[in-house]
C-alpha cells in the first residue's frame, strides 16, 4: 500500500508499507530491492521497514540524510549490517572500523590521496588504459563488464598500489564476487547459522585467502624496495612509525583492491551502454576530446579542461550508483524529520530513489549530461554517489578523475556498439551490479 505524503503529517510514528507474516518487508526487499525502495520511497522521506529480527529506517530526504552524514554524524556509526557484510575481509580497514581507530586509519591513508597525488596518478591512469586497450582487436565483441573489470583492476594497481598486476586480476575479481555472492539478499544460506559452512562460504574463504597471499606478497615486496608515494608505502610508512598496526596495513589494501575497481567497472559498463544509446552525447564527447586532446591521448593536465566528459560521468553515476546505499546506526535517540527514534536504530540512505526523485530533479530518467552545467538549485544531499560527510568516500576524486579520462582514452581509439540481454536489472547485494550479460562491439577509430 502506497500513501501520499501529505496524508503523512503528524504521525507519531514513520509510514511502513505492508509485508508479510514472519518476513515483515524483507521478501519483497531481497526480490528487488531497487525497486522495492523506489517504491517505499513514495510514502516519506523517513520510512520503517520490518525485516526479519529488526527494523530498519529508509531515509531519502536530502536534508535528513545530511544530518545523518555531516551535521550531526557523530550521534551515527556504521551499522551492524555493514561490518558483517564485510566481515572476514575488511575487519581492520577504514571502511568497517569506528570511533579513534577509524581516525588513525583515515590519517595514514591521507597522505596517498592528496591533490599533489591526484596529479601523479593522472598519466599513470591513461597509460595503464592505454596499454590495456592495446589488445583489443577491431571488429571484437567483448563482455564489456569483463573487461571493465579487468582495466579497472590495472589502473588501480599500477596507479594507486605501483604494481603490475597483469595476469593476477582474477585474485581480486574472484574474492570480489565471492564477498557480493555471500552479502547477497537472496542467498537462501543468510538464514542458517553462522557455524554451518555453505558452498557460498566455502568459496568466499578460498578466494579471500588467495587474495590475502596476493597482499601478503605485495607487501613484502614493497618493504624490500625504497619507500614510494603509493598507497602501499604510504600505510607501510604509517606501520613503522607506530601509527597502524601490519593486519590494518593488509586489510585497507584489500579493501582498496576490493571496492576501487568494483564501483569504477560498474560505472564504466553503464557509461558505454548509456552513450550507445545516446549518439548526440557521445559525439559532443568526441568533439570535446578533438578540441581539448588534439589527436593525442588526454594527460593528467587536460583532465581539467574535459567538462563534458565529467558531466557525462556525473550523470551516469546519478542515474546508476555503484552501491545500493549507506548504512548508519544510532548511538543515542534520535529525531528525524519530527520522529523520535532510538538509540540502536538502523538507516539506510539509498542514492536511487534520491537521484532520481522529480522534487530535485527535471525528468529524472533521463540521461542528459548538460544538467551538470552551471549551478544548480537543489539540496546538496539530492546527489551522494560517494557516500559524505567525514566517512565519504576516501577515494572519490581518484574515482572521478579516473573515470572521466579512461572514458577519453577510450573514446580516442574505439567506439563501442553495445547490446544488453534484456532489461537492466541488478544483482540484489551491497553492489547494483547489472545482472544481463551486457556485450560490445569494438569499432576502431
Amino acid at each position: 500500500m502506497i500513501v501520499s505524503r501529505s496524508t503523512l503529517e503528524g504521525t507519531a510514528t514513520p509510514p511502513t508499507p505492508d509485508g508479510v507474516p514472519f518476513f515483515g518487508n524483507g521478501l519483497t526487499f531481497s526480490r528487488d530491492p531497487v525497486d522495492a525502495i523506489e517504491d517505499w520511497s513514495s510514502l516519506g522521506d523517513v520510512v520503517r521497514l520490518e525485516i526479519p529480527g529488526q527494523s530498519m529506517y529508509l531515509v531519502t530526504g536530502p536534508e535528513q540524510i545530511k544530518r545523518i552524514l555531516v551535521d550531526d554524524y557523530e550521534q551515527f556509526t556504521i551499522s551492524p549490517a555493514q561490518r558483517e557484510a564485510f566481515r572476514g575481509v575488511e575487519d581492520h580497514a577504514v571502511t568497517t572500523t569506528t570511533g579513534e581507530r577509524w581516525q588513525r586509519l583515515r590519517d595514514a591513508l591521507g597522505p596517498a590521496f592528496t591533490r599533489e597525488a591526484m596529479q601523479r596518478y593522472a598519466d599513470r591512469i591513461v597509460e595503464t588504459t592505454a596499454t590495456c586497450i592495446e589488445q583489443w582487436d577491431d571488429g571484437e565483441r567483448i563482455d564489456l563488464y569483463r573487461e571493465m573489470r579487468l582495466l579497472a583492476v590495472n589502473v588501480l594497481a599500477d596507479s594507486l598500489l605501483d604494481t603490475d598486476i597483469r595476469g593476477q586480476e582474477d585474485v581480486v575479481i574472484e574474492a570480489a564476487d565471492a564477498l557480493v555472492d555471500r552479502a547477497n539478499f537472496r542467498r537462501p544460506g543468510q538464514l542458517l547459522p553462522d557455524w554451518l559452512p555453505t558452498p557460498t562460504d566455502r568459496r568466499f574463504d578460498r578466494t579471500v585467502s588467495a587474495l590475502d597471499a596476493y597482499v601478503d606478497e605485495l607487501v613484502a615486496d614493497r618493504k624490500s624496495r625504497d619507500a614510494g608515494d603509493d598507497v602501499c608505502s604510504v600505510l607501510l610508512e604509517a606501520h613503522n612509525g607506530g601509527d597502524i598496526t601490519l593486519d590494518e596495513v593488509r586489510h585497507n589494501l584489500v579493501a582498496m583492491l576490493l571496492a576501487g575497481h568494483d564501483s569504477p567497472s560498474v560505472a564504466l559498463t553503464h557509461v558505454w551502454r548509456l552513450l550507445d544509446g545516446h549518439p548526440d552525447v557521445r559525439n559532443a564527447l568526441v568533439d570535446e576530446y578533438h578540441d581539448v586532446v588534439a589527436g593525442d591521448r588526454p594527460t593528467g593536465e587536460l583532465y581539467a579542461d574535459l567538462d563534458y566528459a565529467r558531466n557525462v560521468v556525473s550523470e551516469t553515476l546519478r542515474l546508476y550508483p555503484p552501491t545500493l546505499g549507506v548504512t548508519r546506526q544510532a548511538t543515542e535517540p534520535v529525531t528525524l524529520d519530527g520522529y523520535d527514534l532510538p538509540a540502536g536504530a538502523q538507516f539506510l540512505c539509498p542514492q536511487w530513489p534520491v537521484h532520481r526523485d522529480d522534487r530535485f530533479w527535471v525528468e529524472p530518467a533521463t540521461f542528459d549530461p548538460s544538467r551538470w552545467e552551471g549551478a544548480a538549485d537543489r539540496p546538496e544531499y539530492a546527489y551522494f554517489p560517494f557516500s559524505g560527510g567525514p566517512r565519504n568516500c576516501i577515494g572519490m576524486h581518484f574515482a572521478r578523475q579516473e573515470l572521466t579520462l579512461v572514458l577519453a582514452t577510450i573514446l580516442s581509439e574505439f567506439e563501442l556498439n553495445v547490446s544488453i540481454d534484456g532489461p537492466v536489472t541488478f544483482t540484489p547485494s551491497i553492489q547494483l551490479r547489472p545482472e544481463p550479460t551486457i556485450e560490445a562491439t569494438l569499432s576502431r577509430r
